[in-house]
């Protein structure tokens, strides 16, 4: 299965670390969507 990989911030904090993709995201918060990058053959 092919999955497009990405880093999730919330204010600097890794969302992989918290509550996942059910972290609560208030109106002032900051988003960080950052696609993941890793080394392999092409």
């Amino acid at each position: 299965m092919n999955c497009i990989r990405r880093n999730i911030y919330v204010n600097d904090s890794d969302i992989r670390f918290g509550q996942g993709l059910e972290t609560p995201v208030s109106e002032r918060d900051e988003l960080s969507i950052v696609p993941a990058v890793a080394g392999g053959r092409s």
